[in-house]
């Protein structure tokens, strides 16, 4: 927890909000993996479209260059999110894995995409924390 908390005050520290008023949101998660097929676009398609879509970080996974996150809504819609480089600049990138977290709440804005492995996705142009979780989220093999 005082690591969580050492990242809610260093995200204070840069200007930033750890709980924000409004948060830009323009589909939700159900929407996206509703109005577009991963399996009918193929594997590596970009669609011209831009959503801005807000989710709970359910998975991290940081390889360098490039960070996927699987974000999920209330209703257990599931979206992966990709931050690359490219995308969000390196400088956010780098502010990105040093301060979200499993069980944040992430606002991402960018291009539905579709993965090489054919996996429906937002390719990031911006992100944003919507809420800073304090605590690590309950084990789901033994929930609350």
């Amino acid at each position: 927890m005082r690591v969580r908390l050492d990242k809610r005050r260093q995200l204070l520290a840069a200007g930033d909000e750890a709980y924000p008023v409004v948060v830009e949101r323009t589909h939700t998660l159900k929407r996206v993996v509703s109005t577009y097929d991963a399996e009918a676009l193929g594997a590596d398609t970009f669609t011209g479209d831009t959503v801005s879509v807000t989710g709970r970080v359910i998975f991290l996974r940081n390889t360098g260059k490039l960070c996927f996150v699987r974000l999920r809504e209330g209703d257990g819609t599931e979206l992966q999110a990709m931050l690359a480089r490219d995308g969000v600049g390196e400088e956010r990138l780098a502010e990105f894995k040093a301060l979200v977290d499993i069980g944040d709440h992430l606002a991402v804005t960018g291009e539905v995409i579709t993965s090489r492995r054919g996996e429906l996705s937002v390719q990031a142009t911006s992100w944003q924390i919507a809420a800073k979780t304090v605590r690590p989220l309950p084990n789901e093999h033994n929930p609350l």
